[in-house]
């Protein structure tokens, strides 16, 4: 068992950069419009938080990535709104989710950029609000500028929690190899649960 604790912890550290590059991949998404409602981003960051206590991590690389990653999603969202303006709402796919948008349209205009670093925080409100900042012709510049801002702000305070975590649980002096397993088993576990919440739910008919 040790052996395959040390490999994981070895595999993590190996292929760190490989790990960042799928946490952007996740925030981006997390950040897109119809597809982030399926990320539970929370749980994702709480466990690369861990994973930076264990020293898997290296937290400069987790920021940079996860803040491109999130900064990336943002833009394309507002783009989105920005080209199809306020004929969103007749789309099917958005229809559904037309108070929604309303509500993030209303959101944006009273708060402006201040709405886009709380919108962060807003869960399924979220990717709703950089489509509607592209909806309201929000300046580019202003967008971006705020954007590139909030970004790494988010990513910092979302790790925290699972690294403050992970430190504390330090002081009981639990060996690096078990934090990462646990920290790796979670995150597999969070996929586990996308792909689930993803996946179309269909009844079968019963058979008279």
């Amino acid at each position: 068992m040790d052996a395959f604790l040390q490999t994981l912890h070895d595999l993590v550290v190996e292929h760190r950069l490989l790990v960042c590059a799928i946490l952007a991949l996740v925030t981006l998404l997390e950040a897109l419009l119809l597809v982030g409602v399926l990320i539970p981003i929370m749980a994702v960051m709480l466990t690369a938080g861990a994973l930076i206590a264990t020293g898997s991590l290296h937290p400069v690389e987790v920021v940079v990535w996860c803040s491109i990653g999130a900064a990336a999603g943002d833009a394309i969202s507002y783009l989105i709104g920005q080209r199809i303006g306020a004929k969103a709402v007749r789309h099917p796919a958005v229809a559904k989710h037309r108070r929604t948008v309303a509500r993030a349209r209303l959101y944006t205009r009273r708060y402006g950029v201040l709405a886009l670093l709380v919108a962060r925080y807003l869960g399924p409100l979220r990717p709703f609000v950089p489509m509607a900042a592209g909806m309201s012709r929000m300046r580019d510049w202003t967008f971006h500028a705020a954007n590139t801002v909030t970004a790494p702000l988010w990513v910092v305070s979302v790790l925290a929690p699972g690294y403050l975590a992970a430190r504390n649980l330090g002081y009981w002096k639990p060996d690096p190899q078990w934090l990462t397993a646990l920290a790796v088993g979670g995150l597999l576990l969070v996929a586990t649960v996308a792909v689930v919440r993803a996946a179309p739910f269909k009844v079968q008919p019963s058979k008279a």
